[in-house]
């Protein structure tokens, strides 16, 4: 309980020190800004009792306005409480300015500030700015702006022109919401105006909002005339519509101008703010007396006060009579055909003639204006092909005018498409080895061949239509069509030489073309021969190629495959050509080409088979062991005396890569020996040779002659030597009357002066012997 007894607190014995809360608020009754505002100190709890308050005004000691002040003792606590109470003007507390309220307690300070903008915040408010038309500035003298907005301050609003202040004097108008100015202008000095700006200013905040009118687009705007496909006409009126894009923000107005003059009145547009761009559009109607077929109508477009017009692409020949077009159109429906009639014109309508109602219906506009009717007809694939005439009708009920179009399967085709030709292909050869019924095969090249009719005659008689098949056309690349017929053929006709025909004649044409084939008389027989792989070829390669080589046979049908060690081979295994005429021949060739792998040949015997007519047994030839030649094969040497030459005969051995090397008593190297080409057998093995011309010295006894074969890291010796005796040598002989050449002349008498060393150690050793036996 608060007590005013002051005394009763100073009466006690307790020393101590407690400072004060302080409290600053504001207080108003009614609504905020139409009553006075009062401020409220309060400084609580606190002891002892000596405290002094100050109120300042933006830093200054208020001087001109006496606080009301109230003191409070709290008994129970033992504190006091101060509340002072000031009153601040109106413009001041409005307008920002600052009041605190300063205490000294205990010689300690203590304060709190307020002004209005802690109570509002600082948030400027939105600037609401209204600016002329764009039509009002092009018709008006002068032209009115306004700016306003919503505050319960006192802020400032003012104008910038291009930057600058108004020449003329802006209206001002305020009241407890709203703060509204007024700016009047000339319109000549609006349209030179390139910035508008209003600018709010107050203590408590600041805002400015612009408006740019000058500037050029970022692009010249896109304008386009059109006729408006929702409404081609209006009454007696047609309906044109101006499209205009790539627009900035900036007003214009659109005028719709007949051979450059302006036909109506003009549309002003009204854009929005933003970065665009913009499009809009307009139609404009024009009146049936301005229909004249000269008459180029154009869109002009002006944007801003700028004294550029933009206008769109002309149009002309609107008000014209109608024209058709009728055509075939591709149609992807089996057995029916499309009709398509085209018509074009100001304000054309179409429909089929005899009796016909059933079609669709199609309307659009050109870039020119003018309007485009479709309507497609379908039509069952037996009606059109007998001929019958469709009739198109396209009227113009504006221009008084109807014009009719007919079309039938004659008139679209060209005489290019009556043409064709016509291939006549012999029975398959399985057909012929089983001496049964054949079948022939006609072959149609052309275009549009569905509409040709096709015959077979056998032996000048038409065929029945039970023994004939014929298959759809086919489309190709290049736009031609091909088609195949086939007739069936019994042996007895076959084989008794009896005429076969094809005839092709197009439906609108009475031209006939025709083939015709018998059975074969000059049968020759085929030539084979299988082309080996090289060396290099094998060694290199773990996938190799036989090819084998077909010849001299006569007719082209044959039948070639492969074999391997007598089983037939899949035909993904090989590849055979089409057969080819031999030049300045009657004959016929082709190839068979059988890919062949290392790893799954098993020195297999391959085959290569042709079937032919020539004969009633299949031609064979053959080729075994292919990997023999590069497939690894350790040699075999022997050494056997001719006369003056050592020969080392080296066989059995693959791949033929093999090095052979003379030496004497095993480490003196020989050269002078020759050495042939490995050369292969018939198993794929190769064979070599090499001679080795001998000296006079290769003949001593106890000289031993080797020929070392390297092959594929293996090494191979054989040796050969003379018996170790001294029966029928005459040594000194031999020496004296060989003729040696030059450069074996030191090596022969090094060989001699050691064996005359030898020769005196068994003379002086038989000596010994004898004379150790005689005692």
């Amino acid at each position: 309980m608060l007590h005013l007894k002051a005394c009763d607190l100073l009466s006690s014995t307790d020393v101590r020190v407690v400072s004060p809360n302080i409290t600053l608020y504001p207080v108003w009754e009614g609504e905020f800004g139409n009553s006075q505002v009062r401020l409220i100190c309060a400084l609580s709890g606190y002891f002892p009792n000596k405290l002094s308050v100050e109120w300042h005004k933006n830093g200054q000691i208020l001087k001109d306005i006496t606080p009301n002040e109230k003191t409070l003792v709290d008994e129970v606590k033992k504190a006091y409480s101060r509340f002072t109470e000031i009153t601040p003007r109106t413009a001041d507390w409005e307008t920002g300015s600052t009041f605190t309220c300063k205490s000294v307690h205990n010689s300690s300070v203590f304060e709190k500030t307020i002004d209005i903008c802690q109570i509002l915040g600082k948030n400027p408010p939105l600037i609401h700015m209204e600016i002329p038309a764009y039509k009002t500035v092009s018709e008006k003298t002068s032209v009115e702006a306004t700016c306003f907005i919503r505050s319960a301050l006192n802020p400032n609003l003012t104008w910038l022109m291009d930057g600058g202040p108004p020449q003329t004097t802006p209206i001002l108008d305020k009241n407890t919401t709203f703060t509204i100015t007024k700016l009047t202008v000339p319109s000549t000095t609006w349209e030179k105006l390139t910035s508008l700006q209003c600018k709010v200013e107050h203590p408590c905040f600041s805002n400015v909002k612009t408006v740019h009118f000058s500037g050029p687009s970022v692009t010249l705007p896109h304008v386009e005339i059109k006729r408006s496909f929702q409404d081609l006409q209006k009454g007696d009126s047609a309906a044109f519509q101006c499209d205009i894009s790539q627009l900035s923000s900036r007003d214009l107005y659109v005028a719709l101008k007949a051979n450059g003059q302006d036909i109506l009145e003009k549309q002003y547009i009204n854009l929005p703010e933003g970065p665009g761009p913009h499009s809009v559009s307009r139609i404009f109607y024009v009146p049936r007396e301005l229909w004249k077929t000269d008459t180029s109508l154009t869109c002009a477009v002006k944007q801003g006060f700028s004294s550029s017009v933009v206008t769109s692409n002309s149009t002309s020949n609107i008000f014209v009579n109608p024209s058709v077009e009728l055509y075939l159109a591709s149609s992807k429906a089996q057995g029916q055909q499309t009709l398509l009639c085209s018509g074009l014109g100001f304000n054309p309508q179409i429909k089929w003639l005899n009796g016909i109602s059933t079609s669709s219906y199609e309307i659009s506009t050109d870039t020119k204006g003018r309007v485009a009717v479709t309507s497609q007809l379908t039509v069952p694939e037996t009606v059109w092909k007998s001929g019958k005439v469709f009739k198109c009708e396209v009227s113009d009920k504006s221009m008084n005018n109807v014009v009719v179009e007919e079309i039938s399967i004659c008139s679209v085709t060209p005489t290019s498409s009556h043409e064709v030709a016509i291939y006549i292909q012999r029975p398959k050869l399985e057909e012929l080895q089983k001496r049964g019924p054949v079948t022939v095969t006609c072959l149609l090249v052309g275009t549009s061949l569905s509409d040709f009719s096709i015959t077979w005659k056998l032996g000048g008689q038409q065929s029945s239509p039970g023994h004939i098949h014929t298959e759809k056309p086919v489309s190709c690349r290049n736009g031609s069509e091909t088609l195949h017929t086939f007739l069936n053929v019994s042996a007895e006709d076959w084989y008794s030489n009896k005429q076969v025909s094809c005839e092709g004649k197009h439906l609108c044409a009475n031209k006939t073309y025709n083939a015709h084939i018998s059975k074969n008389t000059a049968l020759f027989k085929p030539a084979l021969r299988i082309v080996e792989p090289t060396f290099t070829e094998l060694y290199r390669s773990e996938k190799v190629a036989l090819t084998c080589l077909v010849s001299g046979f006569l007719p082209s049908d044959i039948i070639v495959h492969w074999e391997e060690n007598g089983r037939q081979l899949p035909a993904s295994h090989y590849i055979n050509s089409p057969s080819w005429k031999e030049p300045e021949t009657s004959y016929f060739s082709m190839r068979s080409r059988l890919n062949v792998t290392r790893a799954e040949d098993n020195k297999s015997t391959y085959s290569c088979v042709a079937v032919h007519e020539s004969s009633e047994t299949p031609f064979v030839t053959s080729i075994s062991d292919m990997f023999a030649s590069v497939t690894y094969s350790k040699p075999s040497a022997i050494l056997f005396e001719e006369e003056d030459e050592l020969v080392c005969l080296v066989s059995g051995f693959s791949p033929p890569s093999i090095n052979i090397t003379w030496f004497r008593s095993e480490t003196t190297q020989l050269l002078d020996y020759n050495i042939t080409e490995p050369y292969p057998g018939q198993d794929g093995k190769f064979s070599i040779q090499s001679r080795l011309r001998l000296a006079p010295i290769d003949s001593l006894p106890g000289i031993v002659l080797t020929c070392q074969v390297t092959h594929e890291g293996t090494t191979l010796t054989v040796n050969m030597s003379k018996p170790d005796t001294l029966d029928h040598c005459n040594f000194f002989d031999t020496i004296k009357d060989t003729d040696v050449s030059q450069d074996a002349l030191k090596e022969t008498w090094s060989m001699a002066l050691t064996f005359l060393c030898f020769f005196l150690f068994t003379i002086i050793f038989c000596l010994v012997v004898l004379v150790v036996k005689t005692k």
